[in-house]
């Protein structure tokens, strides 16, 4: 029987990309033309949509206005990401790359959940070396929703699964949540702005990818 990991990346997988970061206020100076401070918008755990969402409603720009402009402020933030690109913005937390060659060699199946932009997503992981581990994916271009991702990731993934043998993990309280909403287990580490003491609600909570053994006994590796 089908059994799935679903990664965030932000937090979880990688240290957050300040290039990535840094497209929200240039694409909503050039496509919608207001200034935003995106280090001051409480993002983590979010999708790009509804970062990008919440940075123009905060400047007062009209639903319509953002709706019809999103396409286009996606494709720029791809663009501004790629082109701007350095080893900070994929750069991998301690032991990651250990604990997802280990997975790959088991009954398990890997994905990404994540609230990136497709396509910066993947060449994030592309450029970090291990988009090869991941069979399937929810995206934030996917929806606003961090929660309707997971049904994303379950279509592409393309195999008959059972919800209860599917497995969120990541590193904020959005993330807990989305599993609870999506009826999928919740697996919080902290390695991100959040310490363990704020990841409750979570089938299993571990400090860092070191606690190796803590991981793979609760799935049972």
């Amino acid at each position: 029987m089908a059994k799935l990991l679903l990664f965030d990346i932000d937090g979880t997988l990688m240290e957050e990309s300040p290039t990535h970061t840094a497209s929200f206020n240039y694409v909503c100076s050039s496509i919608y033309g207001v200034t935003t401070d995106i280090d001051s918008f409480p993002r983590h755990g979010m999708t790009d949509t509804g970062i990008l969402y919440g940075l123009l409603k905060k400047e007062n720009v009209e639903d319509d206005q953002i709706r019809n402009g999103m396409k286009k402020a996606f494709s720029a933030m791809a663009e501004y990401v790629s082109a701007n690109l350095k080893p900070d913005d994929y750069k991998l937390l301690e032991n990651v790359g250990h604990i997802l060659e280990r997975l790959h060699n088991t009954t398990y199946s890997l994905g990404i959940l994540t609230g990136n932009l497709q396509a910066i997503a993947s060449l994030r992981l592309e450029k970090a070396g291990i988009s090869s581990y991941f069979v399937t994916g929810g995206y934030g271009d996917d929806s606003r929703v961090r929660s309707e991702l997971v049904n994303y990731a379950i279509e592409r993934f393309g195999k008959s699964i059972e919800r209860e043998d599917i497995y969120l993990i990541g590193d904020t309280p959005l993330d807990i949540r989305a599993a609870r909403d999506a009826s999928v287990n919740a697996i919080a580490v902290a390695t991100g702005v959040y310490k363990a003491s704020d990841l409750t609600g979570s089938d299993l909570v571990f400090n860092n990818f070191k606690e190796e053994k803590k991981l793979m006994d609760f799935l049972k590796i």
